[in-house]
């Protein structure tokens, strides 16, 4: 019998199939406004960690839902899938899986902060609690 693919063994594959950027190189295009900034984690986890400010909290298990659908409708910047996106997470694995899934609904400027928001606050940068 053969075991099925861990939790890390997904991101890992992933990771070779998205984009990545720095805390510091995510920070330069936040403060430009550059970028919709999308939190997957879940309402609690945020609620424990804060997340960047600015960000939206979509959970990983709602992105693709709520992206083709509600949000979609309500959110210009979400209908342009030209649109830069800028996804994060505790520490950026949930964040990878979202940004291949985002890759496979058509999104072409999607990137992880490598590390998420663990990375944004150890390189010096403050976090929100929604």
């Amino acid at each position: 019998m053969t075991s099925g693919k861990t939790f890390r063994d997904r991101v890992h594959e992933a990771a070779e199939r998205v984009r990545f950027l720095t805390a510091v190189e995510a920070r330069e295009i936040v403060d430009r406004q550059g970028a919709t900034i999308i939190d997957v984690g879940e309402a609690w986890q945020l609620a424990e960690r804060g997340t960047i400010p600015g960000a939206r909290n979509i959970p990983r298990g709602e992105l693709d839902i709520r992206v083709d659908t509600e949000l979609r409708r309500r959110d210009p910047a979400l209908q342009d899938r030209t649109q830069k996106i800028i996804l994060t997470c505790g520490g950026g694995g949930k964040a990878t899986l979202c940004a291949e899934i985002l890759g496979e609904m058509g999104f072409q400027d999607v990137w992880v902060i490598k590390g998420g928001c663990s990375a944004w606050s150890a390189a010096g940068y403050p976090l929100v609690v929604p």
